[in-house]
């Protein structure tokens, strides 16, 4: 792998609904797995606050989520693995923020990784962060 390490993925406040994917981590060629830490700090308001982790084969021209985590109206930390060298029983259709809540998508791993921050409702005083520990 080229450039193993931790990286920031996403530090945003939330105060209005958004669905904005935030500027990709480049250069992770040969990337084999990587643990995602999203922590909601809550303040107020809002409905859901979903992160989606997607990677990219072609550029960033096609992205395809391999995480999803969800939140409610609560503050939380949720961490997951995903493995690029899990075998694909089946071919995985790409999708860019539908990833059902929750889920990983275990087999794939580009060269680069983004968050996709989406929320419902109007928060107040509360954060997303996203880290990625790729190896």
């Amino acid at each position: 792998m080229l450039n193993p390490g931790t990286y920031a993925l996403a530090d945003r406040a939330i105060t209005t609904a958004i669905n904005e994917a935030q500027s990709p981590i480049l250069d992770l060629e040969g990337v084999t797995a990587v643990t995602i830490q999203a922590r909601l700090a809550y303040g107020s308001g809002g409905t859901t606050a979903k992160v989606y982790v997607a990677t990219s084969l072609d550029g960033g021209i096609t992205w395809v989520d391999v995480a999803c985590l969800a939140f409610g109206a609560a503050g939380a930390v949720k961490v997951v693995n995903v493995s690029g060298l899990t075998p694909r029983g089946t071919p995985a259709v790409p999708t860019d923020g539908a990833l059902t809540d929750d889920t990983i998508l275990d087999g794939i791993l580009g060269d680069r990784l983004r968050a996709r921050i989406v929320t419902t409702g109007t928060y107040a005083n509360s954060i997303i962060s996203v880290k990625a520990v790729v190896r």
